[in-house]
């Protein structure tokens, strides 16, 4: 008779175990960011309006002074491209304002409008001169707002 002889499979499954808790909880190593390439971005005012973006900040802020629909948009948005393709399409004129193109505070007060015709704050969000809004791209609606039926 072997005395001693189940300790070291005992050991063996130990040091396993302990080896994959390490394995499992140990520190992951956060990726380092790829580096954003330089643009040529206007510079910015310290109300985070972009130069030359003073009109389109003013319609983002009070759309229905604007005498056209506004489209609240962001660059990243492929509803937003197929709600501004149709007022293409069908002449409407319109202004665009890409809220990630402004910084704060301007953004926040932009973003504080459109929500108040869309408490989501979603896009894309069309908001017409008399204050009635389309929250995406909904084609029957916006050709009702748009009195295009």
């Amino acid at each position: 008779m072997e005395t001693g002889s189940g300790a070291l499979p005992l050991v063996g499954v130990v040091v396993i175990v302990v080896f994959l808790l390490i394995l499992f909880f140990r520190k992951k190593k956060e990726p380092e960011p790829a580096p954003v390439p330089e643009k040529n971005l206007p510079p910015v005012s310290e109300k985070g309006i972009p130069e030359g973006m003073d009109e389109l900040y003013r319609c983002g802020v009070d759309p229905c002074s604007c005498g056209v629909p506004v489209m609240y948009t962001l660059h990243t948005c492929r509803h937003c491209v197929r709600l501004k393709d149709f007022l293409d399409r069908h002449g409407i004129e319109h202004r665009l304002v890409y809220v990630d193109e402004f910084e704060n505070p301007a953004r926040r007060e932009i973003m504080a409008t459109l929500r108040s015709h869309n408490p989501r704050g979603s896009f894309p969000t069309l908001v017409v001169p008399d204050g009635r809004s389309v929250v995406g791209f909904r084609e029957e609606a916006v050709r009702k707002v748009l009195g295009l039926n």
